[in-house]
């Protein structure tokens, strides 16, 4: 038990009848007899008693002046993880014949308290190698023993402790006793907490945490397994990362590099009970604190008695470790924590990858036309571990640890390029491509300039290029301020055995490295280094899309003629599946943005977006074809491209969104998404929207007014509670007229709950698509999303946004549609756009709410998270990064929009134009917006038969829904809106 006061440690010489005094304790007192032999104790004495009957027991009879409320609260803890089910072993306080856990006890210098508790198995951790699976299983131990306590309370537990984290302030003025070069590193610790950790603190859960994981507190088996933590003295409320933090401070020592040492420890924590972002901000910060406190109070307890020698027991480990850690970057600490647990390593870097992929960056060319010949080295390849001879290493001048970040992998090691290599000509000048200043530059060896920019939002990034002459930089000064398009320098000459190239990087953080920062990484830490170092593309050059080739000749005329066709599926197909257009289209190939006809006609297709890069994209056919020739297996065995897509997707999602499960439909995922809900709130009642559409299983119609309110529908299920449609256009609120749109259609939802609370029920969820599709293509209200997740989650619900419609950058401005309400959900369903026609959809949700989803029963997805689906997600995700279809979507869309709106000021039939990106709606409305259906309907044949095809929908069949492939062009823009301008005309003749 570790001290609450600054009084020092002093070993008492044992009374040779201390012995005797101990058995007539255990006997007098609580009734038991045997052999006692003494154990070790830094104030207490403790015995262990040995029956006859072979039970053991650990007496402990306390110092005098020992606070009884601290014994209370330690019994009263370790009753309640007795009591708690499924918790781990630990001792259990045994009671006194008065029934009392703690009693009186006559002793040689007066009362002192006397306890009992039941012995554990085990020898200490100190006597064991920490592998890294005892390391995870560790963490494991820590968090079930947080798990037990989180509900846990005492009067006592907000005690005054030294040895709590939170002390921290009052221990710093210790820092002058700690000698020598060890001094300067603590006071660092103590400023560091003063600014970056005291800050957040209040925002972190909070619970009675065991406080003292160290090396001697923790019990292992005879396979090195943890069996147990013992010494509940230092139990006390604090963050709960405390706890962590403080195993992790004892697991660093004896470690050449203490962080990487950790991570299984923070990895196993993670299993059992998820970390938080705003905990794993602060953990490696709180890790060094504790070491720092440990070394403050021990200089202290030395100061007042130099010859106990007991007091520097710990201080060389200790003292080892904060050294150790003393050269690591805390961010780059940071991110080696968040990566361990599942979370992309840079929380900042999707603020990086947004101001690209929207378009508010539009880089100018690095190279002059006719220079670049093309990428001579791809991102994330392997390159041979040593570069050439000719040329250095690029951080080959730095030292090879960076501080728990290593960045250069050893020689014999795999590596990972973290940049991309630009073929072009020596000599060939190299400009700035943004608005920057000039970071850092190094002449000598290969020339590296490294440049810092900014997002729209003022959050910095670095461009850095590589193989630069070194005269041709030797004048970029540290601190200069660069314009797009100012020279940077010039091109190296040519190596003897390769090419003349340009290496790019787009960086998200430096990790202090500055121009040292890698050009590679060790294989084992790419998804860590590529979470720092982005892919570059955006920097470059598009590049033109490839396109198909076509089979040789014309394409095989088909057996049936189209009539033949409808007529085979009337007799062999469902009547309730439905056909397009009055004449049914008879579609053989598709290409881009276009589909063919059995007649080679070809149709610009503003309807599919599940075809979301463009029909047939050769890059995604491709990939399906190539794992489809080598394997496709399920989700029972390891294969690395699954794990890889679900890396790639969780990075591109907002914090603590991080745990993928993979289906065929969005339908399969709103349905998974509904029993995640289900089972993290024990409640079954879901409120949605009005129109809404979730998908044709039973629990998913269930959920879809689109579908029960209408033709063959069933009506609203009980446990289905429909809120207000928030419609600017038609609805009981609206643009220009009403005020608050958000609050006042949000009062639904809180109506809702209301109703189920007076019911005596609860919410399981609020599922809400980010924009509407099948109610009309419908853009909420600013703010709306936040108001009604608010109330559902105050409410106990948790909150689904079903993306399946309009994710992965079709919205433009963001890649998520739920972005441009400023909300983050607890679950995300995924589905259409994600394997571009091939069947693959996915559920994203927190840590939180997936362990609510581990109750025995196996999930299980025969197709679901296959390799070829996996392949075929990730040439989805690649193109849609190296063609820049997200800010592709945002220009065309806006392009249409303009357009639309100048058709609505023509056209009195066009009651509102809507949308954001490629995801568009042309409400038709006669006087008094009412809905101009049949007009519609005479709209879209219209234009389908001038070569362009849409569709309709809403509440009343009269919007034209625009979602097309995001590879459409310019020129398919203006042809669409001529063609609609025409059909207006038409139809509006006839009214």
């Amino acid at each position: 038990m570790t001290r609450t006061d600054l009084s020092p440690a002093a070993e008492t010489p044992r009374d040779p009848e201390e012995a005797a005094l101990a058995a007539g304790v255990a006997r007098e007192l609580f009734g038991l007899e045997g052999r006692l032999e003494p154990l070790p104790g830094e104030k207490d004495r403790n015995y262990r008693l040995t029956t006859p009957d072979g039970d053991r027991h650990v007496l402990k009879i306390h110092a005098p002046g020992t606070d009884p409320v601290e014994l209370d609260l330690q019994d009263a803890a370790l009753l309640h993880l007795a009591a708690a089910p499924g918790a781990p072993p630990a001792p259990r306080p045994v009671a006194a014949l008065d029934g009392r856990h703690t009693v009186p006890a006559p002793w040689p210098d007066g009362t002192r308290a006397a306890r009992m508790l039941t012995w554990m198995d085990g020898r200490p951790w100190a006597q064991i190698r920490p592998t890294e699976e005892r390391l995870r299983d560790l963490g494991r131990h820590v968090a079930a023993v947080d798990l037990a306590l989180r509900g846990f309370t005492h009067h006592g537990m907000r005690r005054e402790l030294l040895w709590s984290l939170t002390s921290a302030p009052r221990v710093a003025g210790l820092a002058p006793l700690v000698a020598g070069e060890l001094r300067p590193l603590v006071e660092e610790v103590f400023d560091r907490y003063r600014t970056h950790v005291a800050p957040r603190l209040a925002a972190l859960p909070h619970q009675v945490i065991h406080n003292d994981a160290n090396e001697l507190n923790i019990l292992v088996d005879d396979r090195g397994a943890v069996a147990g933590l013992i010494d509940f003295g230092d139990v006390v409320w604090n963050p709960r990362v405390c706890g962590l933090a403080v195993a992790a401070a004892y697991a660093t020592q004896g470690h050449a590099d203490p962080l990487r040492a950790v991570l299984p420890l923070v990895a196993g924590y993670d299993e059992v009970t998820p970390l938080r972002p705003e905990e794993l901000e602060v953990l490696f910060d709180l890790t060094r604190t504790r070491l720092a406190i440990s070394l403050c109070l021990s200089a202290h307890h030395h100061a007042q008695d130099p010859d106990n020698t007991y007091l520097l027991v710990s201080r060389h480990g200790v003292a080892q470790a904060l050294r150790r850690l003393a050269g690591t970057d805390a961010d780059l600490a940071h991110f080696r924590l968040r990566d361990a647990v599942g979370y992309a390593p840079d929380p900042r870097a999707r603020a990086v990858r947004r101001h690209f992929d929207a378009d508010e960056a539009r880089p100018a060319p690095l190279l002059e036309d006719g220079v670049e010949g093309g990428v001579a080295g791809g991102y994330g390849d392997l390159p041979a571990p040593a570069p050439p001879p000719h040329r250095p290493r690029p951080d080959a001048t730095e030292p090879r640890d960076t501080g728990s970040g290593g960045a250069e992998a050893e020689e014999a090691g795999p590596v990972v390029r973290l940049g991309i290599e630009v073929a072009a000509v020596a000599g060939a000048a190299v400009r700035c491509p943004l608005p920057s200043v000039v970071h850092a530059v190094r002449a000598e060896g290969g020339g590296v300039v490294v440049l810092e920019h900014r997002t729209g939002d003022g959050e910095p990034f670095w461009t850095l290029y590589r193989h630069l002459a070194p005269a041709s930089v030797a004048a970029l000064r540290p601190g200069t301020r660069l314009s797009a398009g100012d020279p940077l320098g010039t091109l190296d000459t040519a190596p003897p055995e390769g090419p003349v190239t340009l290496g790019v990087q787009l960086v998200t953080h430096l990790a202090g490295l500055g121009a040292a920062f890698p050009w590679t990484a060790p294989a084992g830490e790419a998804d860590l280094w590529t979470g720092i170092s982005l892919h570059p593309g955006a920097l470059l050059r598009p590049h033109p899309r490839e396109r198909p080739v076509p089979p040789a000749g014309p394409p095989p005329a088909p057996r049936r003629a189209a009539r033949d066709v409808a007529a085979r599926r009337r007799v062999n197909l469902s009547r309730a599946l439905s056909l397009s257009y009055r004449e049914p289209l008879h579609i053989v190939r598709g290409e881009g943005a276009h589909l063919y006809d059995a007649s080679g006609r070809r149709w610009l297709d503003l309807v599919n977006n599940v075809c979301h890069v463009g029909h047939c994209h050769p890059r995604v056919v491709e990939a399906g074809h190539r794992q489809a020739a080598l394997l496709n297996t399920n989700t029972r065995y390891l294969h690395e491209s699954l794990v890889e897509y679900a890396r790639r997707l969780v990075e591109l999602l907002p914090d603590p969104l991080r745990v993928c499960f993979f289906v065929n439909s969005g339908s399969e995922a709103n349905d998974l998404a509904l029993r995640l809900a289900t089972a993290h709130t024990g409640a079954e009642d879901v409120l949605v929207l009005d129109h809404a559409y979730h998908g044709h299983l039973s629990s998913q119609i269930a959920l879809s007014p689109y579908k029960f309110d209408r033709r063959g529908g069933r009506g609203r299920p009980g446990t289905t509670h429909v809120c207000e449609l928030p419609d600017p256009y038609r609805g009981r609120l609206r643009t220009g007229r009403d005020r608050d749109l958000a609050r006042g259609y949000a009062a639904s939802v809180a109506e809702r709950l209301a109703g189920l609370r007076a019911a005596g029920r609860r919410p399981a969820a609020f599922f809400a698509e980010s924009l509407q599709s099948c109610g009309g293509q419908i853009v909420y209200p600013d703010g709306y999303l936040r108001e009604a997740f608010a109330l559902a989650r105050a409410a106990g619900g948790v909150c689904v946004a079903d993306e399946v419609q309009v994710g992965l950058g079709r919205v433009g401005r963001h890649l998520w549609g739920f972005e441009t309400q400023g909300v983050v959900p607890d679950i995300v369903t995924l589905g259409k756009p994600m394997g571009n026609g091939h069947p693959l959809a996915a559920v994203v949700t927190t840590p939180e709410v997936a362990r609510s989803f581990e109750n025995g029963m196996e999930y299980f997805n025969t197709f679901g998270g296959n390799p070829v689906s996996a392949e075929v997600g990730l040439a989805v995700l690649d193109v849609i990064r190296d063609e820049r279809l997200q800010a592709r979507a945002r220009r065309l869309g806006e392009r249409l929009l303009r357009g639309l709106r100048a058709l609505q000021e023509r056209h009195p039939l066009v009651g509102d134009v809507r949308g954001e990106g490629l995801f568009l709606g042309v409400e038709l409305s006669l006087d008094d917006r009412r809905a101009a259906t049949a007009q519609a309907a005479a709209v879209k044949e219209a234009v389908k038969a001038r070569g362009v095809l849409v569709s309709t929908d809403g509440p009343d069949d009269n919007v034209l829904k625009i979602k097309p492939p995001l590879v459409l062009g310019e020129a398919d823009c203006d042809l669409f809106l001529d063609v609609l301008g025409d059909a207006l005309d038409e139809v509006e003749k006839a009214l």
